[in-house]
């Protein structure tokens, strides 16, 4: 472990150690928590320690950042952060939670973001275990989340099957919660738009169609070294680590639940809190999301993958969509090198995957919804994909959609 830890260090970006003390020899499991022009920290910290205890110590680690020329006001909240946590700390006894800070509030503009944030505390993370000569689970939490009581020991569960390298907790917007009217529909079609497309990624043959919610997501340590880290993306970071790994890990949803805010937020590109801004901005009421049809036109797409192995698209039934965007990407150059670098059918398709990755699989969508199939509301395309998935549809309310996506949803993908 230390090895691979040493071989990681050397090979990337990594920042000197921030806690050169030894961690407790019974730690379980590392959280990170970045955290930028936080408001209030203790609602994370309070669920955190109301957590059902798991086997061991946790350490939580978090990242207090900022790019460097930010303005008071951002280093004044960074700096109230910190003094809600050393005040939260007072008042409570440790237990088996152990909180540390790195502060690292001059970070370069062009990269200052949540993926840094998120790479410097698992880096750490990384280096606490390599101290302990133990590889284990690094997880990925929010300033502004709850978690269930059972979080961390659904984390020990998840990671007691040694296959397993790589998880994602449950999630859940509690908007039931929110008082204003106007965020709880527009989270809500959010949330409905987020599981629609895995859902409609899954009907349609796509292998990893996994949820990718940076609050949520977990990894061995060994696996984290092996892939290159956590990439340093300002927004999209955790899109872009899940679907590197993805492919090569053994992976499994985990029972406990993360409970994202609501809220609206401008301090990245896009996620949760920026769809609620421009939501609330929008002049009509209903999200849009993707048509259906491009599930169907993947899925006959994606049945055929076998018969790569030894045909070219050209000769294949596929839709004119898929063929044209199979040109644009040059489908058949990459696939001739997936098939003299693969000496068996296995090999080829393992090769194969990794190239049509989440971020291919994406592209394909924006470029069938560009040219082909317009978005729909989330509401018409939600009802006509539940009827494709289950054969049932919903007459209801957008919350009674919302539900039936989370029961299909809830641990749908385990992969060892």
């Amino acid at each position: 472990m230390q090895e691979l830890i040493q071989t990681y260090i050397h090979r990337f970006q990594v920042k000197p150690p921030f806690f050169p003390e030894c961690p407790s020899a019974d730690l379980c499991m590392v959280v990170v928590i970045p955290s930028f022009k936080e408001p209030d920290i203790r609602k994370t910290l309070e669920s955190l320690y109301q957590c059902d205890a798991p086997d061991g110590i946790v350490e939580i680690i978090v990242v207090i950042n900022a790019a460097a020329g930010s303005s008071q006001s951002v280093l004044e909240a960074n700096q109230k952060t910190v003094d809600q946590i050393e005040s939260w700390k007072d008042q409570h006894k440790q237990g088996f939670l152990q909180i540390k800070v790195i502060r690292e509030e001059k970070l370069a503009a062009n990269k200052a973001g949540a993926g840094w944030a998120r790479k410097i505390g698992m880096d750490e993370a990384l280096r606490r275990w390599g101290m302990l000569g133990k590889d284990g689970p690094i997880l990925c939490l929010d300033a502004d989340c709850e978690v269930s009581p059972d979080y961390f020991q659904a984390a020990q569960r998840g990671f007691s099957d040694p296959a397993i390298k790589l998880a994602h907790f449950q999630f859940d917007h509690l908007y039931r919660l929110e008082t204003d009217q106007q965020l709880q529909l527009g989270i809500i079609q959010y949330e409905l738009h987020l599981r629609c497309y895995i859902q409609g990624l899954k009907w349609a043959g796509y292998p990893f169609a996994c949820h990718t919610v940076g609050s949520c997501m977990a990894v061995k340590a060994s696996a984290y070294a092996r892939s290159g880290g956590m990439n340093r993306r300002k927004a999209g970071e955790d899109f872009y680590f899940m679907h590197k790994l993805l492919p090569v890990n053994g992976f499994t949803y985990l029972s406990g639940t993360v409970y994202p805010s609501c809220r609206i937020s401008d301090r990245v590109p896009f996620g949760t809190g920026r769809a609620q801004l421009e939501y609330l901005a929008a002049t009509n009421p209903e999200k849009l999301t993707y048509h259906p049809d491009i599930y169907r036109c993947m899925k006959s797409f994606f049945i055929q993958v076998p018969l790569f192995f030894s045909q070219k698209a050209e000769e294949l039934d596929l839709p004119h969509p898929i063929h044209e965007f199979l040109k644009e990407v040059n489908f058949e150059s990459q696939v001739e090198e997936i098939r003299r670098q693969s000496s068996n059918k296995a090999a080829f398709f393992k090769r194969f995957w990794q190239w049509m990755d989440g971020f291919m699989v994406l592209k394909l969508t924006h470029y069938l919804r560009d040219r082909y199939f317009p978005n729909l509301p989330v509401k018409i395309a939600g009802k006509e994909l539940l009827f494709l998935l289950s054969g049932h549809s919903k007459n209801g309310e957008l919350t009674d959609l919302l539900e039936a996506f989370k029961a299909l949803d809830s641990f749908h993908f385990s992969r060892g």
